[in-house]
């Protein structure tokens, strides 16, 4: 059994080679009537209108002061013969005479037979030509501009019909929508220079202009009767297309050898020519007819609202088109008269909007089911340029049509009527600029309301992406919008989670399907890919995502390495069209918004995160530094011939640098103060290290001091790393005897200013402790009297600056500035020399300050 399917496969090559030979034939006469057409002015003239009169060239005017009236040219003279050539038949008459006027130049004569009314024998008369005379530059300008345009007309019947023929060109809808749009361009009248071509090309031209204008009126309706559906009327009389095809051929057909509306013979020899064209006007126009009302119907009739909101603007643009058309048309054929060029072009200029609502409809809207692609490139030149350029040309015509009427108010030699107009132009441009955006917009909301809507939510989903905060939200958003935008059914959000895998955050998936690997099968397909992916379902059988049921697949990605953030996965719309390329666009438009918040959701995460743990940190490090206050002294004690003070300053929450005062009862007191290297939490812990050594062991120093440092530098070896040391100066003081025991650990030289002025260091009395396993030391004396001062201090005092490059405080301020506050209380003196230190580094502090001032009563 054969097939429909079948049929048409096997039909195919010969119908794609008839629609070449007729768009072939179409481009031919196209391209020959438009370059003919700007070929009509003629050189010269003698001063005459005529017009094809049987039996030859009527003379309806003859100007005065004229060549033709010099010579004695009358009206209503017919002329028999041009230089010796019979123009007897209405067909060759305009031939004759166009070619003779075009290959003339002034001053050469041109012999006319004449035959006038009322005279037996025919006349003979030889009128000089004379170069053509214009009408004055502006009407000049403007005919010369309108011809211009008028040479276009043919250009979108042509691309319009060849485009929808050649994607469609199985469809009988697409043949007869092709045919009757070269009936349109049949129709345009036939240039006068037609006789400049070769007589093979001329008889082409006249035959394809007689056979497309017979049958336009029939394929008008035929159009229109049967598509998008067949209209009442077809269903009613079926053979009535037929008929008026068939009878529009016959009252026409036979003017295929001249170009001209002439019966067929059989036709001619039933009636007069009067009567003939008097049926052939009432036909044509009653078909015309015919076939709006099978558009209307089809609009009312139209089975849901899409469809006839697509009607309408098909019915619209016909009918602006059409009618106007029409109505010009009508009134010079009931007259008999010539159409004025202004008439012609305004008619022209009404018909160009047939094809331009017609690829609005069609070829945006999908009524003939174009390819995206193309339809949206059709779009793109048909719709939203084609109206602008027909607001334009408008605009040009009005312009030099007040620039012609200003003329006549302005002396021949006037200049002021051209700018006066062109500025007219100008501000008339700018309107129609104006009025096309709001009619496209107008359009859209009127008719195409869904695509319109589409259009504006996923716009607005666009931009509020960026303000969600969370994966839930964003979501939530996208689903929203793009499911009131394109109503897919299903839809499904999934994006990727802190686990690696996409999880479904909108839509309420398939048990199975909550989250996927970005490798999985159907997803694989978007590696590399940032635009939206239309796909079959039937591919993804067998899947984890066959239960998706997906169509378009739409990769979320917003790192900077490209990785998938996510996927949006719409199932089929609801009203079963295809995803268009302006939806998918618009898609990628709302993908890349929601990848730019992935992003930003992932760095507000991750600043979370760290946020967090910088506070977690700083807890920890307030807890450091409060426990480390902690194991520092509280409260400076006091002995009866000796006053105390302490501090550490440290250059972060918590240091290196160790103070302590150890009460060994008795009257004896401890002065410790150690500097571990480092700074910050190692030098901490190394600080309190230190710290549970001296306080576990400290009571050995009365009995032997030496002793008790040598096991604390075994513990701080075995205990820290080999380039981890301190420095310490570890004092015993006697009340009683105010003699001063001690051991200098490599640290900085205590300064005891005596009373009298003196000034001595305590130098170092052993290494460092923790750098060496074998340690030894020796203890030094230093008898105390009273007013005398002795200052520990860290290098964080002495080396203090206000800059790395800076000069450092120093030895000799610290000892200006003890003698300087020498009678304070011990406290005082304290505070007093780290302000200065303080002032001096202008704040800067690069390394930890301790100071201990015990001061002799």
């Amino acid at each position: 059994m054969v097939t429909t399917a079948n049929r048409e496969r096997n039909l195919r090559p010969l119908l794609l080679a008839l629609a070449l030979l007729f768009a072939g034939a179409t481009v031919v006469y196209s391209v020959a009537w438009m370059y003919y057409i700007r070929q009509s002015n003629l050189p010269v003239e003698v001063g005459m209108d005529t017009q094809p009169s049987a039996p030859g060239m009527l003379v309806t005017k003859v100007w005065k002061n004229a060549p033709a009236e010099s010579a004695g040219m009358r009206a209503n003279d017919v002329i028999t013969g041009i230089n010796g050539r019979t123009v007897v038949a209405p067909a060759n008459c305009g031939q004759v005479l166009f070619n003779v006027w075009h290959k003339s130049r002034p001053g050469e004569a041109v012999t006319l037979n004449i035959h006038r009314p009322g005279e037996a024998q025919p006349l003979v008369i030889t009128p000089v030509f004379r170069a053509a005379q214009g009408s004055g530059d502006i009407q000049s300008l403007a005919r010369r501009s309108a011809v211009q345009v008028l040479g276009l007309y043919p250009l979108l019947f042509l691309v319009v019909g060849l485009a929808v023929l050649f994607l469609r060109v199985e469809d009988s809808n697409a043949w007869v929508l092709a045919l009757m749009f070269a009936g349109f361009i049949a129709e345009a009248d036939l240039p006068m220079s037609f006789a400049l071509a070769s007589d093979p090309l001329l008889r082409f031209l006249y035959g394809y202009a007689a056979i497309m204008r017979g049958v336009l009126p029939g394929l008008f309706y035929f159009f229109f009767a049967v598509f998008p559906t067949r209209s009442p009327i077809d269903r009613k009389l079926p053979w009535l297309k037929w008929v008026l095809l068939a009878f529009g051929a016959c009252l026409d057909w036979g003017g295929v050898r001249h170009g001209t509306f002439e019966a067929l013979p059989f036709i001619a020899g039933l009636a007069s020519g009067s009567a003939i064209e008097l049926v052939r006007t009432f036909t044509g126009y009653g078909t015309v007819l015919l076939g709006l009302a099978s558009l209307l119907w089809n609009v009312i009739g139209a089975a849901n609202v899409e469809d006839r909101r697509k009607l309408k603007v098909m019915l619209w643009g016909t009918l602006v088109g059409v009618a106007p058309a029409v109505l010009i048309g009508l009134g010079y054929d009931l007259s008999h008269s010539d159409t004025p060029f202004w008439a012609g072009f305004a008619k022209a200029t009404f018909l160009f909007l047939i094809p331009l609502s017609f690829a609005y409809a069609v070829v945006k809207h999908r009524v003939m089911d174009i390819p995206v692609l193309l339809r949206r490139s059709a779009r793109y030149l048909l719709v939203e340029r084609g109206f602008a350029i027909l607001m334009l040309l408008f605009s040009i015509g009005l312009t030099l049509w007040f620039g012609q009427a200003f003329a006549r108010r302005f002396s021949a030699g006037s200049k002021a009527a051209i700018p006066i107009g062109a500025t007219f132009g100008v501000l008339l441009i700018s309107g129609a600029t104006q009025v096309h955006r709001r009619v496209r917009t107008r359009l859209d909301r009127a008719f195409f309301r869904s695509a319109y809507d589409a259009q504006q939510i996923l716009e607005n989903l666009a931009a509020r992406t960026l303000a969600v905060t969370d994966r839930a939200g964003l979501a939530h958003l996208l689903h929203e919008h793009i499911q009131d935008a394109l109503h897919p059914m299903p839809l499904y959000v999934y994006l990727l989670a802190d686990d690696g895998r996409l999880h479904a955050y909108a839509g309420s998936p398939p048990p199975e399907t909550l989250n996927l690997s970005p490798a999985a099968a159907g997803l694989n397909r978007l590696e590399g890919r940032s635009e939206p992916l239309e796909l079959d379902p039937a591919t993804l059988r067998g899947t984890q995502m066959e239960p998706l049921h997906a169509e378009c697949l739409v990769p979320i990605r917003g790192s900077a390495d490209g990785r998938l953030q996510g996927v949006i996965v719409l199932g089929p719309r609801l009203s079963d069209e295809p995803y268009s390329a302006g939806d998918r666009r618009l898609l990628a438009s709302v993908a890349s918004q929601a990848g730019i918040a992935m992003r930003s959701i992932f760095m507000a995460e991750k600043m979370a995160e760290s946020m967090e743990a910088e506070r977690r940190s700083e807890q920890e490090m307030q807890i450091a530094r409060q426990v480390q206050s902690r194991l520092l002294p509280q409260q400076a004690p006091s002995l009866p011939t000796l006053e105390c003070a302490g501090k550490c300053i440290q250059t972060r929450a918590v240091g290196g640098d160790y103070y302590d005062f150890l009460d060994f009862g008795a009257g004896k007191l401890g002065l410790v103060l150690a500097d571990i290297s480092g700074k910050g939490i190692s030098a901490a812990l190394l600080m309190a290290n230190l710290q549970a050594n001296l306080r576990s062991q400290y009571a050995l120093a009365l009995e032997d001091l030496p002793r008790l440092l040598r096991s604390v530098n075994q513990l701080f070896y075995k205990n820290t790393e080999s380039n981890h040391y301190a420095t310490m100066f570890f004092a015993v003081y006697d009340d009683q005897t105010r003699m001063l025991r001690y051991i200098n650990c490599g640290h900085n030289p205590p300064l005891l200013l005596r009373k009298n002025g003196d000034v001595e260091w305590l130098p170092a009395t052993a290494t460092v402790l923790g750098l060496f396993e074998e340690w030894e030391c020796s203890v030094a004396e230093q008898q105390l009297g009273a007013g005398d001062v002795l200052v520990i201090y860290t290098d964080g005092i002495s080396e203090a600056a206000a800059s790395e490059e800076a000069e450092e405080f120093g030895d000799e301020r610290l000892i200006q500035s003890v003698r300087a506050h020498r009678t304070k209380s011990a406290g005082e003196m304290l505070e007093a020399i780290i302000a200065e230190v303080q002032g001096f580094s202008q704040g800067h502090q690069a390394d930890d300050m301790t100071l201990i001032v015990a001061r002799c009563r």
